[in-house]
């Protein structure tokens, strides 16, 4: 895992610093003062684009961070095809059953098909067998799920403070262009200074305009786990309570 964050760091800067290295080279090949390259200087074609490279480092972390859990997110899924739950109308479920279904699910985590659907059903279980009380179980188990969701959604801290990072970047990049064109005011009258100045503005503006541009991406792709990881946590209550929990028929 260690690794993983290590190769994924690197590779982030890497895109950064590759991407940036790349528009410079490509505005150089441009005419002088063209669209073309006004376009690609404002993504950072130029020695002052060094916050767009970092905006685009951490977009690429940020990107690699939330794919990781999208991917896991969806192998979890992909648990509710296991059968681990009978499905059948009108069935109902003894004392024996129920402890049948935890040996199952058991039986399947052995042959390396773990999920988290299974580890609910073993914990509900496990319950109704410690108190025999399908109410109890009901209870427990919906605060079960309600703790690993909160759980799962404290691990998007460093995703929540990398969208902040990136527009924070930004900002830094308008107020070092601004503060450059400022300390430049002197030059204004001269012919070689307004060309400096604008250019120091356009850094100020392009630096925030990249952010936000970057941050907009960054967070559909969040927003749309946030819908994915929502839409797990519901369809396991229902499939739990449904197939399993509703189902059991207590007898003294």
């Amino acid at each position: 895992m260690l690794h993983t964050k290590r190769l994924q760091i690197i590779i982030s800067i890497g895109a950064g610093l590759g991407l940036w290295l790349f528009l410079i080279f490509a505005a150089s090949l441009c005419v002088d003062g063209s669209g073309i390259q006004r376009f690609l200087e404002l993504f950072g074609g130029n020695s002052q684009g060094y916050i767009q490279a970092s905006i685009y480092a951490v977009f690429v972390y940020s990107y690699f961070e939330l794919s990781g859990k999208r991917k896991h997110i969806k192998q979890e899924f992909n648990a509710f095809k296991y059968g681990l739950l009978p499905e059948q109308d009108q069935l109902v479920l003894n004392r024996e059953e129920v402890a049948q279904i935890k040996l199952n699910t058991m039986r399947l985590e052995k042959g390396g098909q773990f999920s988290m659907i299974g580890d609910f059903i073993k914990k509900a279980c496990t319950q109704y067998r410690n108190e025999q009380n399908v109410g109890e179980t009901l209870q427990v188990f919906n605060t079960q799920v309600n703790n690993s969701k909160e759980e799962m959604e404290s691990d998007l801290e460093v995703v929540r403070y990398l969208l902040g990072a990136i527009i924070s970047l930004g900002f830094i990049g308008t107020l070092l262009g601004l503060s450059s064109s400022i300390g430049m005011a002197h030059l204004a009258k001269t012919a070689e200074g307004m060309p400096q100045i604008t250019q120091s503005l356009n850094v100020a503006f392009d630096t925030t305009l990249v952010a936000l541009l970057a941050g907009l991406i960054l967070n559909f792709f969040y927003h749309r786990y946030l819908k994915e990881m929502d839409t797990f946590y519901s369809r396991s209550k229902s499939y739990i309570i449904n197939n399993l929990i509703s189902r059991i028929y207590h007898t003294a």
